[in-house]
Order: C-alpha cells, then sequence, then structure tokens
C-alpha cells in the first residue's frame, strides 16, 4: 500500500503551495486560505485568542502532524507526487513550461504568462514527536536511521536532509524535513511536456544557484544544518554541536541540482524544443525584476500600476494579484535581508497604496525583521500603506494571518485586468534586464 501523494509531502511548504497558487490563478481561481479547506479558516482564526506559549506548542503540533510516520517512508513513491502536481494543472496546450526551483515572485511572472512550472524539490515531512531542535547530532542521526527505505524505493532523487533551528524551531521540534530533488525528469512531467508543451515551445529552467556546506552521508543522501534566511552558514557552523561538513551543494529548498538539467536538455533535443535557463543566486533575486516587468505589462494594457502588493513565502495569491491590478513584490521570509531588498525597490519606486503581508513561523529568529520595520516600508506609500492580514503585537506568531489573508485580499477593489497574458518571450526580456538574474538560451 503506497501513500497518497497529497501526504506524502508537505502542504506548508514552497513548492507545493507555490504550485497550488499557480495552478489556481491558471484556471482563475485565488489562493484561499494556503491551500487548506475553509473549513478551518475559524479555528485558525480563533488561534488569535490562545495565550503565546500554548499559541506556539499548537503550532509546532499542528505543523508536525504532516509528518509521515518514519515506517511509512518506504510506502512513499514519489513518481505518483509527480503525477498528482501535473494534474493540478488546466487540461491545455501552454507556451512553455518551467522546471526547476521555487520562486515565490517568479510564481507570479509564470501566471502573468499563463505558464505552469513544475518543481525539482519537494518537502517529505518525517513525523518526529517533541524533539530538541538544538539537538543537531540527534537530527543526522534520524536520517541516518530512516532515510534508506525512501531511497531504495526512489532511485532518481537525491535527499537533502534539512535541519533548521533558528526559522523552523517549532515545526522541527516535531518533523524531520526531508527534502527530496530530482536528478531526473519522472515520467509524469516527461508525459506533460509531451502533451501540454505546444510545439517548439521552451522548456524554461529556473536555476537558483544557492548552495549549503552539507555533511554527506551517502552518494543520495546529505545532511544540511541551517538555511536560507537570518544566518549565514559560518553562523551555524559556530553553534554547539553543529557537524563537520565535507562539501558544498544545492541548498536544500531552493537550490537547483544541475543532474537534472542533462536531462532536460536530452528530452528538449529529442522534441525539438529550446531550453533557456534562468540563473540567480539567492531566491530574493527575482522580485524587483518580476515586478517591474509586471508593472511593465499592466502599463502595456493602459493601466497604471498604483499598488505594490506584497507578499511573504507562502503568503500570496497570483489570481488575486491579478485581479487587482496590484504589482507582486515577494519576500522569501519575513527577514531584514527581504526587508532591505524591498527598501532598495521602493528608493526606485513610487506607488499609492502599499499592502504588506507577513509570514509567521513562530519565533523570533536571528535574522527576523520586526513588525515596525514592515510598517515603515508600507508607510512609503504615497496615500495609503498597511500591513496585510497582519496583527502586529501576534507577529511573529500571528497565526492567524493564515486565515485572515484571504479576506484582506478580497477586500481589495477588483480593477481592469490585461486582455492578453503577458508573452513569455516579454517576460524573458523583462527578466533579462536585471543584473540578479542571467537569461541564457
Amino acid at each position: 500500500m503506497t501513500v497518497r501523494p497529497q501526504r506524502s509531502i508537505a502542504a506548508f511548504d514552497s513548492a507545493t503551495a507555490m504550485l497550488l497558487a499557480l495552478s489556481r490563478a491558471l484556471a482563475e481561481r485565488p489562493f484561499e486560505y494556503l491551500g487548506q479547506s475553509p473549513i478551518t479558516a475559524p479555528l485558525v482564526y480563533a488561534s488569535r485568542l490562545l495565550p503565546l506559549p500554548l499559541r506556539r506548542r499548537v503550532y509546532a503540533f499542528v505543523t508536525g502532524s504532516e509528518g509521515l510516520p518514519p515506517r511509512r517512508l518506504r510506502e512513499v513513491e514519489l513518481d505518483q507526487v509527480a503525477a498528482w502536481a501535473v494534474h493540478q494543472y488546466p487540461e491545455r496546450q501552454y507556451p512553455a513550461v518551467v522546471v526547476g526551483s521555487s520562486n515565490g515572485a517568479l510564481t507570479h511572472l509564470y501566471a502573468a504568462c499563463g505558464i505552469p512550472w513544475l518543481p525539482q524539490t519537494w518537502l517529505v515531512p518525517v513525523r518526529r514527536r517533541w524533539a530538541d531542535p538544538d539537538d543537531v547530532r540527534g537530527a543526522l542521526d534520524f536520517g541516518v536511521q530512516h532515510a534508506p527505505p525512501l531511497l531504495r524505493s526512489n532511485a532518481t532523487v537525491g535527499l537533502h536532509h534539512m535541519h533548521d533551528p533558528n526559522q523552523d524551531a517549532l515545526s522541527a521540534s516535531q518533523m524531520a524535513y526531508f527534502r527530496i530533488k530530482w536528478r531526473g525528469l519522472p515520467p509524469a512531467y516527461q508525459h506533460f511536456l509531451t502533451h501540454r508543451l505546444q510545439p517548439h515551445a521552451p522548456i524554461i529552467v529556473t536555476r537558483d544557484a544557492s548552495t549549503w556546506p552539507v555533511t554527506r552521508v551517502t552518494d543520495h543522501h546529505v545532511f544540511q544544518f541551517g538555511a536560507q534566511g537570518g544566518m549565514s552558514p559560518d553562523q551555524y557552523q559556530a553553534l554547539p554541536g553543529a557537524p563537520e561538513t565535507s562539501e558544498e551543494v544545492a541548498e536544500a529548498e531552493w537550490g537547483f541540482d544541475d543532474e537534472l538539467l542533462e536531462h532536460i536538455r536530452a528530452y528538449a533535443d529529442k522534441h525539438d524544443h529550446p531550453v533557456v535557463e534562468l540563473r540567480y543566486h539567492h531566491p530574493q533575486d527575482p522580485a524587483a525584476a518580476v515586478a517591474d516587468t509586471y508593472a511593465a505589462w499592466l502599463r502595456r494594457h493602459d493601466i497604471e500600476p498604483r499598488r505594490l502588493l506584497v507578499s511573504s513565502f507562502i503568503v500570496l495569491d497570483p489570481w488575486q494579484t491579478v485581479d487587482t491590478a496590484s504589482v507582486p513584490y515577494w519576500t522569501y521570509f519575513p527577514t531584514s535581508q527581504g526587508a532591505h531588498a524591498l527598501s532598495d525597490y521602493l528608493d526606485g519606486h513610487t506607488f499609492d497604496e502599499i499592502g504588506i503581508m507577513l509570514f509567521s513561523h513562530g519565533t523570533r529568529s536571528r535574522g527576523l525583521a520586526e513588525v515596525d520595520c514592515w510598517q515603515q516600508l508600507a508607510n512609503r506609500a504615497r496615500r495609503r500603506g498597511r500591513l496585510l492580514a497582519v496583527e502586529r503585537s501576534a507577529f511573529p506568531a500571528d497565526f492567524s494571518t493564515f486565515a485572515r489573508y484571504t479576506p484582506a485580499l478580497r477586500r481589495l477593489p477588483r480593477a481592469r485586468r490585461p486582455q492578453s497574458p503577458l508573452s513569455v518571450e516579454t517576460a524573458l526580456l523583462g527578466l533579462s534586464e536585471s543584473e540578479r538574474i542571467s537569461v541564457l538560451g
């Protein structure tokens, strides 16, 4: 008996959430409640009434409940996850298909172009109740013990076991993060490219060149201590219990494993499709170029972009962004680095309105930008700047935002939408004008 595809992967992860958000946008539907049932929204909203220690404990337990019991890892078939992913998209032919790294900014651009994205990386959450997030050795040993059955059942993936006690302290107390990366094109992806990609249309590969030092366990298994966010690899290595690292490889969540590119090129050559690479070095890098390209698309349809809508990690909604004629600016996490990037963007751009959404992960992690910082950025609007669906006193443990961002976006005024999608060629040209993105091919 195999584990159902949706049970095999984490819902509150960049790949799953962004794929669902994009697939709904391509069907002209909003991404509500992070893709969860609206029936749960009142419970999520009510979490704001809980005392902080209990609120954090409930969040840790709920996120940890996504984890699979380790004994069931042998029953995970990742080819079925790939088949589930492609079936989320409307059944039509597309002028391009994207394969590769997760990126929220680019997800908004794909929505504007009307094209799908197939992730290289998925998160398989593994149950590990009431673990000590600071016990790095224990986390490593857990992976060594429980990863082999998953890898034996899925020969075409690499496992990046990620452990981050800084940003993921609550969730890491309840589950292990087994991130898998396709090293070849799974059959469902190949079938999708064959039947859903227009003749001679490009396959676009998003190559986030983020890397991280790791401890090699086996040929297909590495352990990554730390992650992209508020701390550098050197800062993690200075923490007690940090394991010795042996090499530097693609970062677990965002980085692209180049082995997949060889298989994409082989497929493209055989089926007469050009390959276009989008290469950048950090998940935050595409945000400004996407915002500018998106704003130019609106202007070409005589729609003046007056509102900047700032999203945060998986708190995003590509269709609501289109439907309100907002310009999207995505921050990978509510960190100081993300805030500085937004500030730099606003140095050269002005908007009548700025609305900022924030992802809450529950802890005052190192590198977090406090709520006052985000409010100051919102205040740079000419007329109205505000934090959307954010309870200032509760952030970064403001879990009710996961329910409240949906009605907050519904209340934004609707606007005239562009009459035609953003062309893939124009989108690529816009990205190529950025110093932070290389467009190759």
